[in-house]
């Protein structure tokens, strides 16, 4: 294994940061598309189960009073 650091110039290292920024936004703008037809379901279930939740925490400490 070479463990030698070859020196980079900083317009090479501006270059690489720019090109994972790029395909950074990439994939979140794909995902944020992906997901925009779905978001009302996905808030919908999360609620629901947190009213479940709610519901059975209450259950049971009303029933664990006595």
């Amino acid at each position: 294994m070479n463990d030698k650091k070859l020196p980079t110039s900083p317009i090479r290292w501006l270059f690489n940061a720019s090109l994972m920024l790029l395909g950074t936004v990439i994939a979140l703008q794909v995902a944020v598309c992906y997901l925009q037809p779905i978001w009302p379901w996905v808030v919908g279930i999360i609620a629901l189960f947190g009213i479940v939740w709610l519901a059975v925490a209450f259950a049971r400490w009303r029933r664990s009073r006595w």
